[in-house]
């Protein structure tokens, strides 16, 4: 187990370049996402624009706006006027006191914020080092668990790492972005009750084998006959180190006195987070399971520990999906869709902080285990995972990983997008219209499987949470056990269509889609009318399915503009009973309504001079 790290100062103290470009584009971002969220309105002023604040403070800066109505700033153009005088704008924390009357969070709120900024940027800087120099075609090239460590993180939350709860040595043992291995701690739950749910076929011991190893087991096994401790009596879960040492051993006090909980110690291989900081992939082996812990430090949105309410059926959903994939030809055609099976979960419910009525979620979410299907253990021949979230990450010269991969393969931008939508829109959009089940679809929960350099697959996960279901009873959902359909939240057609709307189009593709027109590689009206179009082909091919395509409406002309930053500002830092939800907005064009096809051409010329790189006046 990393207990500590011992730090260098010089590796600790920011590089003042390193530091300003951070700030610089942070703060680019913050604007750009706020102005998006229509907390203030920048003005063009002449080929730039404007933002003038209540405090008299202004900033200005060149960018573009996109199809969706962001404006994409150039973060080396900002610029701050106060008091007089001109500067280079790079301090985010400067305009948040600037802004502080379009922002109206209270002090204590405030100052929360600029803790999950600082780490924000403390990590930006170690991104900014890690990826110096470094062209799109070499970043490419890096095993999935690598690449995953040199990306930005979330496009739309402005404090994207904060990790609040961590300190630098914890960032540096347990962030990806460092690159830091480390073993699991492991505890054997004797008494106390758990909520729990285990595929037919998985074992304990094959869950043990993918994180242990035979010496490792042997040593837990030594270990548990030193504490007199018969195995049979036990179920053994990991720990993440960090949650054992600031969490589980003093919140499950209780439960360790009494013998209900043992701790066992650290063994087996280390590990490695992934982006989502709590699910840790084997670093010395591949084995066929990732494992997903409880961490209670809150980021971007919420505390990241894992809830009880879908243990239970996580192995039974993951198996349903898997036999409708296998008895649907749209989704198993050339393995195009495959899933990243729950096999089994634990959470242990914490029975003192439980007394507590309407109890703020993340004190009984603090101690669980996911095991999932590891995506490198069923890749085939020439083929590799990526996350869809990484074609957005530009290396330091503005090219998209999109453009790499696109040239890898050797096919256009256009062609390479094509074989993407089908491979990954299409799938989300027929589980929708045949079954009634949306996955939210944002960047991390979507990995794009790669034959030979081109889209030929898709993994889906994590739906324990991030899966719904329609609220209206769909003949093809019959087969899904009831225990499994009671707990899944259930929404109507106009609301669950923006799990694909909102987490895949406006948090995703819109991303994509600026940065490939920002370097060049293509128009946004072309990224939006191929989408479109492939849309437009796969309904053209299920005519059976016209009806549901009217219930579950890609083309409107609107769609919700959903807000998670202005949400923070709303409710502070307070602790509730549930998770924060977003705010929304006013109602966006659909590029897609905009790029359909079947529109015979009407606005076409309009839309070709939507999202177009350029001045403040495009």
């Amino acid at each position: 187990m990393t207990a500590s790290v011992d730090l260098d100062p010089a590796e600790a103290e920011p590089g003042p370049a390193l530091w300003r470009r951070a700030g610089q584009r942070l703060l680019a971002k913050t604007i750009g996402e706020l102005a998006w969220e229509e907390v203030f309105a920048p003005e063009p002023e002449g080929a730039a624009w404007r933002l003038r604040l209540a405090s008299g403070a202004v900033y200005r800066f060149a960018g573009w706006r996109n199809i969706w109505g962001q404006i994409c700033i150039e973060p080396e153009s900002l610029t701050r006027s106060a008091e007089g005088g001109d500067e280079a704008a790079r301090d985010v924390f400067r305009f948040l006191a600037d802004a502080r009357a379009e922002i109206a969070m209270a002090p204590a709120d405030l100052a929360w914020y600029h803790r999950e900024l600082l780490t924000t940027l403390v990590v930006d800087q170690e991104l900014l080092r890690r990826n110096r120099g470094r062209p799109a075609a070499q970043l490419i090239e890096q095993p999935s668990d690598d690449l995953q460590a040199c990306l930005e993180g979330h496009p739309k939350a402005i404090p994207s790492k904060g990790r609040v709860g961590w300190g630098h040595d914890d960032l540096r043992a347990y962030a990806p972005e460092y690159g830091g291995r480390f073993q699991l701690c492991w505890i054997a739950v004797v008494g106390s009750p758990v909520r729990s749910g285990f595929a037919a076929e998985i074992s304990q011991e094959a869950l043990l084998a993918s994180a242990l190893g035979p010496e490792a087991q042997q040593g837990l096994q030594d270990r548990i006959a030193e504490l007199g401790l018969r195995r049979e009596d036990l179920l053994i879960l990991p720990v993440h180190p960090w949650q054992w040492k600031k969490t589980v051993s003093l919140w499950f006090a209780p439960e360790l006195a009494e013998g209900r909980i043992v701790f066992l110690g650290a063994f087996g291989d280390r590990f490695r987070a992934q982006a989502s900081l709590r699910t840790l992939t084997n670093a010395e082996r591949l084995v066929p399971y990732d494992i997903k812990l409880s961490l209670s430090i809150l980021n971007t949105s919420c505390y990241r520990g894992i809830p009880g309410r879908y243990i239970a059926i996580g192995p039974r959903l993951s198996d349903w999906l898997a036999g409708v994939v296998a008895g649907d030809p749209v989704l198993s055609r050339g393995r195009r869709v495959r899933l990243l099976r729950e096999v089994a979960g634990v959470q242990v419910p914490n029975r003192t902080f439980r007394l507590i009525e309407d109890l703020p979620y993340h004190y009984d979410e603090a101690l669980g285990v996911i095991w999932r299907e590891r995506a490198e253990a069923q890749l085939g021949p020439g083929e590799r995972a990526i996350m869809l979230s990484a074609l957005h990450h530009c290396d330091d010269r503005g090219e998209p990983l999109l453009a790499a991969y696109a040239a890898a393969a050797g096919m256009s931008a256009e062609a390479w997008l094509g074989r993407l939508f089908e491979t990954v829109t299409l799938p989300l959009y027929h589980f929708l219209c045949r079954y009634g089940v949306g996955f939210i679809a944002h960047g991390q929960n979507i990995t794009v499987i790669l034959r030979d350099g081109v889209p030929a697959g898709v993994f889906l996960k994590d739906f324990q949470g991030d899966l719904d279901l329609v609220d209206q009873d769909f003949p093809e959902l019959d087969g899904l056990p009831e225990e499994v359909r009671a707990v899944l939240p259930r929404k109507r057609p106009e609301v669950i269509i923006h799990d694909i709307q909102t987490a895949h189009f406006v948090t995703v593709l819109r991303f994509i889609s600026s940065a490939a027109a920002r370097a060049g590689v293509i128009s946004e009206p072309a990224f939006y009318r191929l989408l479109a179009k492939v849309i437009r082909d796969y309904q053209a091919a299920h005519p059976e399915l016209d009806a549901r395509f009217r219930l579950f409406d890609l083309f409107q002309p609107t769609l919700p503009r959903v807000c998670i930053n202005r949400v923070r500002f709303a409710i502070g830092y307070a602790e509730s009973n549930a998770r924060p939800l977003p705010a929304v907005g006013s109602a966006l064009e659909n590029p897609l309504h905009l790029g359909d096809p079947t529109r015979d051409g009407r606005g076409a010329e309009d839309f070709d001079h939507c999202g177009t790189k350029g001045t403040g006046t495009s």
